[in-house]
């Protein structure tokens, strides 16, 4: 009996102290989505993603964030792996290329900070990503947010979808 005591009286303060925790989560559209490839080895694709950060995440640091987008992926494998690395080059989608404006062709990025996903072939798959840490760097140094790199880790025979309605990219926040 005593036990049973302890056990629920456990499981009230476990309780109400959840019910204080109010986690918000918000979704921002992409600000900017660019496909660039390689006039070289058209298999060579990278999608640029960048998000203009609400003001109501100023001065605060995210629990979670994802960026979702589609992909049209087609390959010999049933699998595409894609890899998301962090901007280090500023860019703007009129004058991006696969050479401008990057000190390398085919973008600048930082990889020591990525995130990856599989994606099964086939239209319209959804990809998740997470960049909990790439977002927490926009919020602590704004001036670094130039966006995301999303590149396919081998051969791609496929697309990014860009357009409303087809995945358009967008991030989901919880802070």
């Amino acid at each position: 009996m005593k036990s049973r005591v302890v056990l629920s009286l456990l499981v009230l303060l476990v309780a109400s102290s959840l019910t204080n925790v109010t986690a918000r989560e918000l979704f921002v559209n992409a600000a900017d989505v660019v496909v660039i490839r390689s006039s070289v080895a058209s298999q060579d694709i990278r999608l640029l993603i960048k998000f203009s950060l609400p003001e109501v995440l100023a001065g605060k640091s995210v629990d979670f964030a994802r960026v979702e987008f589609g992909a049209g992926c087609k390959g010999a494998k049933g699998v595409v792996s894609l890899e998301a690395f962090r901007v280090t080059t500023a860019w703007n989608v009129a004058g991006v290329s696969w050479t401008q404006p990057w000190g390398k062709a085919g973008g600048d990025w930082d990889s020591d900070m990525s995130a990856d996903w599989i994606v099964p072939v086939g239209e319209g798959k959804p990809v998740y990503l997470d960049i909990t840490d790439f977002v927490n760097g926009w919020l602590e140094k704004p001036s670094g947010n130039l966006g995301i790199l999303v590149k396919v880790s081998e051969p791609f025979l496929g697309t990014f979808s860009t357009a409303a309605g087809q995945g358009l990219a967008k991030l989901r926040v919880l802070y």
